[in-house]
């Protein structure tokens, strides 16, 4: 029979290896690797769109179950196997290691939620400020200072669609190379953001003299990143992105902030009723006891 000692290791293990998971797969979502990114392009195959939190979610459940199975099978055995433990302690012991791990779950999503909103305040540029034009040909032997700016010289290459759907609005984005007129396909160090609203519209995009809005070093969304290598348009580090205007550059971190900190709001409720449990069964135990 395995000892008390055994059965704490493992219930250590399993609440250990749930909030690895949960930590794990949120770095996969937001730098858009591994299982994440595969779920969310089959997503984006079948719908047209992929749901961020929703595929975070699912990858975290699929991880946890065998953990969580774990800690039902080693209390339930623990309990037959002695036959004396007090069931209101272990239910305590319960509730607490529960409390202790969707705690930093919670705070590790908060801080997300924190850090995309803090990003899109301080560090992403604005639509103020003089703008730069921008011939492409010049793109690497000059130097480009985010904010606004004016794309000439070029046109654009194939264009790639997808959604992000947050249930609290929907984010339809697209995106295309833009190159020196004589290039072909390869790598682009230039992406412009286009108007999503209506698939069937970006049909009818022609080719412009220029193209303004606000330029970003990088912007490119692991989504589009994948999307442009499955059709053979490489992207150039450094890369930049011009966005149509600062709502749309920003909108998306935003939808991010407000999503991740509804998701940590609702493990907080958890957390909370499970302080309220772990009161009513201490009081329990007291009146037991006393």
């Amino acid at each position: 029979m395995a000892s008390p000692k055994f059965h704490r290791m493992l219930k250590r293990i399993a609440s250990a290896w749930t909030a690895l998971a949960a930590t794990y797969f949120m770095w996969e979502a937001l730098s858009y690797r591994g299982l994440f990114s595969r779920l969310a392009e089959f997503q984006i195959a079948k719908f047209g769109a992929y749901a961020p939190l929703l595929t975070f979610l699912v990858l975290v459940a699929v991880a946890v179950v065998p953990a969580l199975l774990l800690l039902w099978f080693v209390t339930r055995g623990q309990t037959n196997l002695t036959g004396q433990i007090d069931e209101v302690a272990v239910r305590i012991g319960q509730a607490r290691r529960i409390r202790a791990v969707l705690t930093v779950v919670g705070a590790t999503v908060l801080a997300v939620a924190v850090g995309f909103a803090a990003y899109a305040i301080w560090f992403l540029p604005s639509q103020s400020g003089n703008l730069q034009t921008i011939a492409i040909s010049d793109v690497g032997t000059i130097t480009i200072n985010e904010g606004p700016a004016r794309l000439v010289g070029g046109e654009l290459g194939t264009i790639i669609f997808f959604g992000q759907d947050w249930y609290i609005g929907k984010d339809r984005m697209a995106f295309a190379p833009y190159r020196p007129s004589a290039a072909g396909d390869g790598l682009a160090r230039v992406f412009v953001e286009l108007e999503a609203e209506d698939r069937d519209k970006l049909k009818n995009i022609g080719q412009r003299p220029a193209w303004s809005g606000v330029i970003v070093e990088g912007g490119l969304p692991g989504t589009a990143r994948a999307l442009f290598s499955s059709i053979g348009v490489g992207v150039a580090e450094p890369h930049y992105t011009l966005y149509r205007t600062e709502y749309d550059l920003k909108i998306r971190y935003w939808l991010q902030a407000i999503q991740w900190a509804m998701l940590a709001g609702f493990i907080g409720l958890i957390v909370l009723f499970q302080v309220r449990k772990i009161r009513r069964l201490e009081q329990d135990r007291d009146e037991h006891i006393g």
